[in-house]
């Protein structure tokens, strides 16, 4: 696909959705590991949402990749060993919402500048599960500390 189709270098635009998926991949297993620390209910519903979340981001990023003919990566972001090293479940649910916000702001500027249907679909799609689960984390954080 050329840049005129995608509206950015393809290469430009392989190198950051394989950037967030591995992020997104650090970001699904860091929920999952984590909800063995779950003390209540509230930590457990939000991680399961970020889970969700983040597998599905995962899987519309890879269909992403795919669309550009690319090879998905297999790497888990840092993102990973910067959460679990954090013993405290509620101060790692905080880094876990500033890399929500990281995935926010990345993606926005991604598509300002990607205008490819279909790949703009899966982004705004992987932006608006992003927002939700920042948005609430924001409303319930009190009760996940």
């Amino acid at each position: 696909m050329t840049a005129e189709a995608l509206g950015i270098e393809r290469q430009q635009l392989v190198e950051a959705l394989d950037e967030l998926l591995s992020a997104e991949r650090a970001g699904a297993q860091v929920a999952s590991v984590s909800l063995d620390d779950a003390t209540s209910e509230v930590q457990r519903s939000v991680l399961t949402q970020v889970h969700r979340g983040e597998a599905d981001s995962c899987r519309r990023l890879r269909e992403c990749l795919r669309l550009l003919g690319a090879e998905p990566g297999h790497d888990r972001g840092a993102f990973y060993e910067k959460c679990m090293a954090i013993a405290d479940l509620g101060e790692r649910l905080a880094l876990v919402d500033r890399g929500q916000k990281w995935v926010i702001r990345r993606l926005e500027a991604l598509l300002e500048q990607v205008t490819h249907p279909q790949i703009r679909d899966e982004l705004q799609a992987v932006l608006r599960t992003h927002v939700v689960n920042s948005d609430d984390y924001s409303a319930q954080a009190d009760a996940l500390r």
